[in-house]
This record gives structure tokens, C-alpha cells and sequence, in this order.
């Protein structure tokens, strides 16, 4: 992770200047892309990205952009209710959605002749990042058979085997509260036009998430206050 960190950096830098020689026309003067987001942090499908490019320079854009990605815990593992078959993750105390608005600068590495060919872009950025700290909601049942329905607590609910099922999304957002950082990225993204105006492509690099406090995801773990990952984002992006 650190050596594609490093590499992703060079690449930025050592190529900005050489981007700036180019005189060709613009590809566009503004782009807007959305995409799904794939990261290191998250599960399957990690979130949700939207950025917006405006020109500067011929090989250099303003970048603006916001993610919406769910934040997991590697020691998290789905299992079934032994009382209703309904999946729940043991251990867990909060989920962790993340709420990240950024600016940054676009270089142009790479442009593509036009309607055809790759353009490479290298892209840093930086912003606040929002976490938004929801409790993991259980219902569970005691001992004199009451089932309630809270926050999993690992002083309460000493039995795996006692958990019913999970509380629903809203109920989680009810009692959500935020945590606010700030996030770093460094990436890299390869477009392909798809048609006259449009874009298909992807984004790879580095996003670092910064919190001023641990946040407690997992409640038999380790947490963490610092969260690095890796993402990589399938996007569709419209062009004038």
C-alpha cells in the first residue's frame, strides 16, 4: 500500500509538468462523472462517487468531488440467528457511513486523440471527511424470554446465540451522530469515450481518512482512528 501510494505521488508530480507542454485543444471544458465505488475499507460495493471538472489550463482542471461509502471492519463476519435464521454481525457496535467532499487538481498525463483513444488524468484532492456513526441495532432475547430491541453492548448481550435479528436502517439514522476529519486522496483515472460527449472509465488510488477521535465500529476489536485504503471506481461521464 505504501509503494502504490509512492508511485501514484510520482506519477502526479513528475508528470504534471510534462502535461503543461501540450498544446492541443481541450478534450472539454467541463465533465461530469458518477460511478461506483470499490474500496479496502468496505465490502462488495463500497459506495457511491460524483466528481465535476472544470477547466483551467489545457492540461489542468479544477475537481470537485463527493463520496458516499460504507466503512467496515475486517474482523466483521455474517452469521445467522440460531432463533430465526436472520443474519446478523457479532461483535458489532456501529456502523460507520462516510460523507467526503473534495477539491483538487486534475493534470492531464495522457490525452486521447479525439472521439477515440485513452486519456490518462492524475488527480489529488482533499476535503473534510463526515462520519456519520450509526449503533448497530440487535433485538435480543434474555433469559426470561423479553426480547429487546438496542444497541449491541458487549456487557449486555454476553450470547451470540441469543440475537434475533438487527433493527432496520431508520432506526439506526435515529440516534446516528457525526464525527467529523478530514481525507486525503491521490489517484489516477483512465477514460475511454464512449460516444460523442461521453466517457467510460475508471479511477484508482489511495484515499486516507483522518478522525480526531477513534471510532468504535467493532466492540471485540481493535478500532481505529487513522483509516488508508485502496479504491478503484467504475464510472460514466458527460463532457462539453
Amino acid at each position: 500500500m505504501k509503494f502504490f501510494t509512492l508511485l501514484l505521488l510520482a506519477l502526479l508530480f513528475s508528470f504534471s509538468s510534462f502535461s503543461q507542454n501540450n498544446t492541443d485543444d481541450f478534450s472539454y471544458e467541463t465533465q461530469f462523472v458518477y460511478g461506483l465505488n470499490l474500496n479496502t475499507q468496505s465490502g462488495l460495493i463500497g459506495g457511491f462517487a460524483f466528481r465535476y471538472s472544470k477547466a483551467i489550463t489545457e492540461t489542468m482542471y479544477h475537481s470537485f468531488s463527493l463520496e458516499l461509502v460504507d466503512v467496515r471492519h475486517p474482523k466483521e463476519q455474517r452469521r445467522a440467528s440460531r432463533i430465526t435464521g436472520e443474519f446478523f454481525t457479532p461483535g458489532k457496535r456501529n456502523f460507520l457511513y462516510v460523507l467526503r467532499p473534495q477539491y483538487g487538481r486534475e493534470f492531464v498525463l495522457f490525452r486521447k486523440a479525439e472521439e477515440r483513444g485513452i486519456q490518462v488524468n492524475a488527480i489529488g484532492a482533499i476535503g473534510p471527511t463526515i462520519g456519520i456513526v450509526a449503533p448497530y441495532i440487535i433485538d435480543y432475547q434474555f433469559a426470561n424470554e423479553t426480547i429487546r430491541t438496542e444497541q449491541y453492548d458487549p456487557e449486555v448481550h454476553t450470547s451470540f446465540e441469543a440475537v434475533v435479528g438487527t433493527g432496520s436502517f431508520a432506526q439506526r439514522l435515529t440516534d446516528a451522530n457525526i464525527q467529523l476529519g478530514a481525507s486525503l486522496k491521490t489517484s489516477l483515472a483512465l477514460e475511454f469515450s464512449a460516444f460523442k460527449g461521453s466517457q467510460v472509465g475508471f479511477e484508482a488510488g489511495m484515499m486516507i481518512d483522518a478522525y480526531s477521535k477513534e471510532i468504535e465500529i467493532m466492540g471485540l476489536a481493535e478500532n481505529k482512528q487513522i483509516y488508508p485504503s485502496a479504491f478503484f471506481t467504475l464510472f460514466y461521464g458527460i463532457s462539453k
